[in-house]
């Protein structure tokens, strides 16, 4: 293990730190839910209100409050870490290298995801499996244009945007003590602070840890970002379209 770079969490408390914010937004979306029920809008529209509502205020007010205490204002001067800004060829090149090579993996861990799904969450509502596109065909196209839009936007841009920040700008860099197995612990929690898909738990694992691995590599937390938001607003961008050709 190599000696921390910068001021370290407990190992419990960054278990909570990631934990608690995926927890809190999967109670948000199973009270929604029932509520918005019978409005004309998919279970989707409560993910993204709990993601709105409850995600991002936890994820950006923690960090703030970070900030409060290390700068007496809110800020995030401090608090998010590796800024080591690369060149941009370099950029380029780790860019695309982690994007291939994690979009490989992602089809490797496709079948192994749905053998989690069928093994140990059968048991799950139709609902809660958000990208299954045909409970969508029950709704009218002007409510799939609302939700699907608020997705790309929600979703697709500003969540994983300020997730790269609080998780692999905030968390990570105070697990480094661990060395390069920090981004496996990074990984491993992020794939648990998705507790309302821990379905897909294998797939999001993975890609905790490549994101993180490029960030420990690299120590630029835009290469993240840009991998995280790309990968997340293609995905948002196709659900888009193939909703609204239902």
């Amino acid at each position: 293990m190599s000696q921390p770079d910068f001021p370290q969490h407990s190992l419990f408390k960054s278990f909570l730190l990631h934990l608690l914010p995926g927890a809190a937004t999967t109670v948000a979306f199973l009270v929604l839910k029932p509520i918005l029920d019978g409005s004309g809008y998919p279970p989707l529209l409560a993910f993204l209100l709990a993601v709105l509502l409850v995600d991002l205020p936890i994820l950006l007010g923690v960090m703030l409050a970070e900030g409060k205490k290390l700068n007496g204002r809110y800020s995030l001067q401090g608090v998010i870490l590796y800024r080591e800004k690369v060149s941009w060829k370099t950029f380029a090149l780790v860019f695309a290298g982690a994007f291939v090579v994690t979009y490989v993996l992602m089809m490797v861990m496709t079948p192994i995801s749905s053998f989690v799904t069928q093994a140990a969450f059968s048991w799950l509502p139709e609902w809660m499996f958000l990208e299954e596109q045909t409970q969508y065909q029950a709704y009218a196209r002007g409510a799939l244009l609302v939700t699907f839009t608020l997705q790309l936007i929600l979703t697709g841009l500003a969540l994983p945007w300020v997730e790269e920040l609080y998780f692999r700008g905030y968390l990570l860099p105070r697990l480094s003590r661990y060395g390069k197995w920090a981004s496996l612990l990074g990984g491993l929690f992020f794939g648990l602070y998705h507790v309302w898909q821990l379905f897909g738990f294998p797939t999001v694992f993975l890609l905790g840890v490549a994101l993180g691995t490029v960030v420990w590599w690299k120590r630029d937390i835009r290469i993240s970002i840009a991998l995280h938001v790309f990968a997340n607003a293609l995905v948002r961008v196709m659900l888009l379209l193939a909703a609204l050709k239902l």
